[in-house]
């Protein structure tokens, strides 16, 4: 297959070739997210990553269509916890995040969608909006769920059918 889209660190050291269209591209607002989010922000020279609703944009694609194609060796991963399964790969080299590694038992992975060269596909949703720090309003700009839609639920099942099948 090939790359529909790359997803590049700042300064270039880090690519990720993304084959295929993406399951779905949101902002989730989770809590996890933001404080990942902020964390990364925090280090030396770290980008902005949380939207003016504290959300991460994400683009997620099947586990089996990311591949990094120049400076694995400079991804670090960060977590939330010690011993957590989650960890947010970040290009040593800029601090720039690039995708979010999954429990194993999951078969999808988040691409932080501003590393993504454009045209990066479209926002769709935001997800997890319950978490939303007081004070801070929801933008209005795209459809909006408190929890996980059915539609994210839907798309990761056909994904992963679409896995097992070999298609």
């Amino acid at each position: 297959m090939t790359a529909q889209h790359v997803a590049r660190c700042a300064c270039g050291k880090v690519e990720l070739e993304l084959s295929g269209a993406p399951l779905i591209s949101l902002v989730c607002h989770c809590d996890d997210c933001q404080a990942g989010s902020a964390m990364i922000e925090a280090l030396p020279g770290g980008p902005r990553i949380l939207d003016a609703g504290r959300g991460t944009p994400h683009v997620l694609y099947r586990n089996d269509r990311v591949l990094c194609t120049k400076g694995t060796e400079l991804l670090q991963g960060y977590t939330l916890k010690p011993d957590s399964t989650t960890h947010r790969m970040v290009a040593s080299c800029c601090n720039s995040p690039m995708l979010v590694r999954l429990p194993p038992v999951l078969h999808w992975t988040p691409i932080y969608r501003d590393r993504i060269a454009l045209p990066a596909p479209p926002l769709e949703m935001r997800i997890q909006t319950r978490f939303l720090p007081a004070g801070i309003a929801l933008p209005a700009d795209l459809p909006a769920v408190s929890g996980t839609p059915l539609t994210f639920v839907v798309r990761m099942v056909a994904a992963k059918l679409a896995m097992l099948l070999g298609r």
